[in-house]
């Protein structure tokens, strides 16, 4: 409400002539000076930002009145942020005083004129559009200004699919015909208009264009009453294609009042909106149909605006109040799960970010499944953090013969969690993420809860992927077999924000069953639900932003040459999707070897870079120390200022697992530790008797390991974007390696794999006949991408140095 005061003044007009004469006395004009305040109402078009629900308005220059009829000057020289103003009127105007906003509405002492036409503004509604009346008795007194009319809020979206550039045309009408603009009488005293003629249309017209990411904010003023029958509102393209939402039922729209629409976007879909005005309290009124609600807030209660809730298919926003509606299948829909804002977390479970609730867990009323609130905590330093990335790490029971030819897995896997654990506490001043990219057990299901009390000794929360092998072998399809998976995790499918960096969680690895179960096999790709869901995710995502996809399987290129966005499900899609965004990183495990790939600046994927992980419990079957060449260990990531800033492998110092093998263990000729005594045993270096640590970056096997002249050097993390490696013999000058790309040669013939890893393999190939009809890799196993080798003399001492493309240098030094 506004106060205000108006007094009677005879103001001076200094009129000057061209003359040298000498100057007459100026004339005076008799006017009536208004002083109107905004200490906590909402008057104009200029809107503030939103708090506690309400919205400050401040006058603005050309902001005209009239008081009885007569109308005011022009503000002028009004700053930012005015609450108070004065209005001048020519002439003695005697009271009682009718009061009108804006000047332009008043038609005469009786009635005003609401335009059929209202013209769109950035941020707010239009200049001269929402008016304000009241009353007053006597002069020097006080009144209340009244709004006369409501304000209702749209937020828009265009579907990925639509091919619309601009918005046109913005229609309102009641459903049963009531009159929304023309001629009406007005009550001052009351504050209210009364049908007075025709006009059941009133249109909004734009020229703007619509985006898959950035919302466009539509205000429209109507006449506040009950709209007997609900209202419509219908939205028209450059092309004349047009989309209606409707509110049935009787719905009053108040004055005063800024209503906000449910977001949805131009063509199919609801997508949540949210809308506002100057101090006064927001309402929300979704659009007909919705079934599921709820609210985000931080920890404190504070609402927690524009954050994006799904169903699993389709996603909307948050409004200002936090609050969400959506409509969903219950039938079909398993969460509502919320994709976490920059600077906040969801509630952990020792250790499992509860970012969703099941819709199985909420009993509906009246059709309406209400999840109540999503409670969020803030973190200190949001936009610098550090990510453990891990793969695979694939417990089995220890009752099967395959766990018992060498290192048993569920120790393999505590040597890794006990290096997690203590690589997080050694970290000050931020907050650690986990992620782990799949194949959290291998087809145990029981031991997916061993997995996950793991976690909450971590001491930061993980996000987790579902692997082939985390699927129940017993179930009858895909989405029936991750039944263990979703009770422990979630969602499958889904996404978060650290930082400013847009996260995406994928499952994208499709089960094949043979009628009653799963039959082993399955597809690479997206299920047309997953891409219904990542589509409608990404579309709440700028593309300026930076994207972190990750999955189980690569989605990308992998590491034998082929392109999975060529022939996975859904590639082509999902491949032109993140195409167009600032820059992307495609993490995944499966594998288990470690590739990197940077796509050439000519690719249709050039701003994507690939990351693809080895096995962190080391090799398949066995657990040994490392698998395909890359040692057991983890990915670190660090970001500093919502931007990434290095990543460095780690490789794990921990063993935990007594040998089971039957006839030994392999020599370990090429093994740069051993292992002390103790439980946890510890990785030793051989050259130096220092802990293995980080500086440990590559594998150095000099001339003798391969008997061809060259040394070789596996670098765990290379990619194109590193220098190259060089050999610095003992005083001389360094010399460039050369990348060893013999990938695609018959095995027979490659001579470009690690030596460590063949001298494992050849072990347990030759002394393990279940090894071998497991499919076990034969002696030539696959070639590291990361391999460089470089002639050397048939002895001396040598110094292999690179540089990672973040300016860390790394050496290793041997003797030959």
């Amino acid at each position: 409400m506004k106060k205000f005061s108006i007094i009677a003044a005879v103001l001076p007009l200094i009129v000057l002539f061209p003359s040298c004469k000498e100057e007459e006395p100026a004339p005076k004009q008799e006017m009536t000076v208004l002083t109107v305040g905004l200490p906590d109402g909402v008057s104009k078009t200029v809107l503030g930002q939103s708090q506690d629900g309400k919205r400050k308005v401040y006058w603005s220059n050309g902001d005209r009145m009239t008081l009885n009829g007569t109308a005011s000057n022009p503000l002028s020289g009004v700053g930012e942020e005015a609450s108070s103003a004065t209005f001048a009127f020519p002439g003695l105007l005697s009271a009682p005083y009718d009061l009108l906003y804006p000047a332009a509405f008043y038609k005469d002492a009786t009635t005003i004129t609401l335009p059929a036409t209202q013209v769109w503004a950035d941020g707010s509604f239009a200049p001269d559009t929402a008016p304000m009346a009241c009353h007053l008795e006597t002069a020097g007194g006080s009144a209340s200004v009244s709004h006369l009319c409501s304000i209702l809020r749209l937020r828009v979206l265009k579907d990925a699919g639509v091919s619309a550039s601009k918005l046109c045309s913005v229609r309102f009408r009641g459903n049963a015909g009531e009159q929304v603009a023309g001629d009406f009488t007005i009550d001052y005293s009351a504050g209210t208009l009364t049908s007075a003629g025709e006009g059941a249309e009133l249109e909004l017209t734009l020229d703007e264009s619509l985006s898959e990411s950035d919302t466009l904010e539509l205000y429209l003023i109507v006449p506040s009453r009950t709209y007997a029958s609900g209202f419509s509102v219908t939205l028209e393209d450059e092309y004349h294609r047009s989309m209606t939402k409707v509110k049935n039922g009787e719905t009053t729209l108040t004055a005063g009042k800024l209503t906000n629409m449910t977001h949805f976007t131009f063509i199919p879909s609801d997508i949540a909106t949210e809308f506002t005005i100057a101090d006064v309290v927001e309402e929300v009124l979704p659009f007909d149909g919705y079934n599921v609600t709820g609210k985000v807030a931080d920890n404190s209660g504070n609402p927690l605006e524009g954050v994006v809730v799904s169903d699993g298919l389709k996603c909307v926003r948050t409004m200002s109040d936090g609050s969400f509606y959506m409509t969903s299948d219950p039938a079909s829909v398993k969460f509502i799960h919320i994709s976490t804002p920059s600077g906040y977390l969801p509630p952990l479970s020792g250790g499992i970010p509860r970012f969703y609730k099941a819709l199985s867990d909420i009993t509906p009323s009246g059709g309406i499944y209400d999840c109540g609130t999503f409670e969020l905590t803030p973190v200190a330093n949001p936009d610098s953090f550090t990510i453990l990335v891990t793969a695979d790490p694939q417990p089995r029971a220890t009752t099967l013969s395959l766990d018992n030819v060498a290192y048993r897995s569920t120790r393999a896997c505590e040597a890794l969690y006990l290096d997690l654990q203590e690589t997080a506490a050694a970290v000050t001043g931020r907050q650690v993420y986990g992620i782990c990219l799949g194949d959290l057990v291998h087809q145990d299901m029981d031991l997916m809860d061993t997995y996950a009390t793991a976690l909450g000794t971590l001491g930061y929360p993980t996000y987790n992927i579902i692997g082939n092998h985390d699927c129940d072998a017993t179930k009858a399809d895909d989405d029936a077999s991750a039944w263990k998976f979703e009770a422990l995790f979630g969602p499958r499918n889904y996404s978060f924000n650290i930082g400013g960096i847009h996260f995406v969680m994928l499952d994208n690895l499709i089960m094949g069953n043979d009628g009653t179960k799963l039959d082993g096999t399955y597809a690479q790709g997206l299920t047309d639900d997953v891409w219904t869901w990542m589509r409608a995710d990404l579309a709440m995502i700028p593309t300026t932003s930076t994207i972190m996809v990750c999955a189980h399987s690569p989605m990308f290129k992998y590491e034998n040459g082929s392109e999975r966005t060529n022939t996975a499900n859904h590639g082509p899609d999902y491949g032109a999707l993140l195409d167009t965004y600032n820059e992307v990183h495609a993490w995944a495990g499966h594998t288990h070897s470690t590739f990197n790939y940077i796509y050439p600046s000519s690719h249709r994927h050039r701003k994507v870079q690939v990351h693809t992980l080895a096995r962190s419990t080391g090799e398949l079957w066995t657990n040994e120390y490392l698998a395909n060449g890359t040692p057991r260990g983890f990915t670190i990531v660090e970001v500093e200022n919502g931007a990434v800033a290095s990543w460095r492998f780690h490789p794990t110092k921990y063993l935990k697992s007594d040998f089971h093998g039957t006839y030994g263990q392999p020599s370990y000729t090429w093994c740069d530790w051993t292992y002390s005594s103790g439980n946890p045993a510890v990785a030793k270096m051989k050259d130096t008797g220092a802990d293995l640590d980080e500086s440990y970056q590559m594998h150095v096997f000099t001339p003798e390991a391969y008997g061809d002249g060259k040394l070789y050097a596996n670098i765990f993390l290379w990619d194109s974007l590193w220098g190259t490696p060089m050999l610095t013999m003992a005083g001389g000058t360094p010399v460039e390696m050369t990348h060893v790309e013999d990938v695609n040669v018959e095995e027979a013939d490659r001579t470009g794999f690690d030596m460590a890893d063949k001298e494992i393999k050849d072990f347990y190939y030759s002394n393990y006949s279940l090894l071998r009809a497991a499919g076990y890799k034969a002696s030539a196993p696959g070639v590291p991408l990361t391999m460089f080798s470089v002639d050397a003399p048939a002895s001396g001492t040598g110094t292999v140095s690179v540089t990672d493309r973040f300016g860390t240098v790394y050496t290793r030094t041997v003797s030959w």
